[in-house]
């Protein structure tokens, strides 16, 4: 009877360094499917972070109302100061607590390279309401909306002046005026409260527009103060 015939020592080293280069292949295609997997579902969770975020903002934005503060003469005046930077207002439903209203500050801050940030800030009203353009406000809720922006502005779209709204004709000037859109809009002074607010930017080339329409105030609130300008 013959004996079995086993592997010789040269047929084992070449098995394993077979089976050691299909270990090596199927490792590193399992790493570099993993590292893309990660990437896209890291750009996927950050992409739909960032949708959520603004929808939320949106929201906010739309619910932004003639609130009414004091001055220090005690005049009543619309809460509303924006710039080319950013603006601040009162709405009436915030991001972080949608219950309560609250002060937004939606700006424009800039980076060490001189690009942008665009950041959504507000300050709940659950607390403690503003009375006065003077109180001193705490935003303890920020969120960073976009990172890295270019040719940032914001822009206002509503009256002048509470002279041009309520404009009737006269002698000199038969061509009424018209709204129009501002780079600065300070209901403080202007005491009529703007319509729309448009926020502008580019990020890696692609243009972004973020426009809303505002809350009109409730129709001569401000004649339930006493002692206006």
């Amino acid at each position: 009877m013959k004996g079995s015939k086993g592997f010789t020592l040269i047929e084992m080293l070449v098995s394993m360094t077979l089976l050691s280069m299909v270990m090596l292949i199927a490792t590193n295609a399992y790493s570099l499917f993993s590292d893309r997997w990660n990437g896209r579902l890291g750009h996927f969770n950050q992409t739909l972070a960032t949708t959520k975020n603004l929808l939320l903002v949106q929201e906010s934005l739309q619910s932004i109302t003639g609130y009414v503060v004091t001055d220090n003469k005690q005049s009543a005046k619309y809460y509303f100061e924006g710039n080319r930077n950013g603006f601040v207002a009162v709405t009436l439903r915030s991001m972080f607590k949608p219950d309560f209203a609250a002060v937004v500050r939606l700006k424009f801050e800039q980076n060490d390279d001189f690009t942008f940030r665009l950041i959504y800030q507000e300050s709940p009203m659950n607390q403690q309401m503003l009375v006065q353009v003077t109180q001193q406000l705490e935003f303890e809720h920020s969120v960073v909306l976009f990172d890295r922006v270019k040719n940032a502005e914001f822009l206002y779209f509503g009256w002048s002046s509470l002279e041009n709204k309520n404009w009737t004709p006269d002698l000199t000037s038969m061509q009424p005026p018209q709204k129009e859109w501002l780079s600065d809009y300070n209901s403080l002074e202007k005491l009529v409260f703007p319509e729309q607010v448009s926020v502008t930017f580019t990020v890696e080339g692609k243009q972004y527009s973020i426009q809303s329409r505002l809350n009109r105030p409730i129709p001569a609130v401000l004649s339930n103060y006493v002692n206006q300008d």
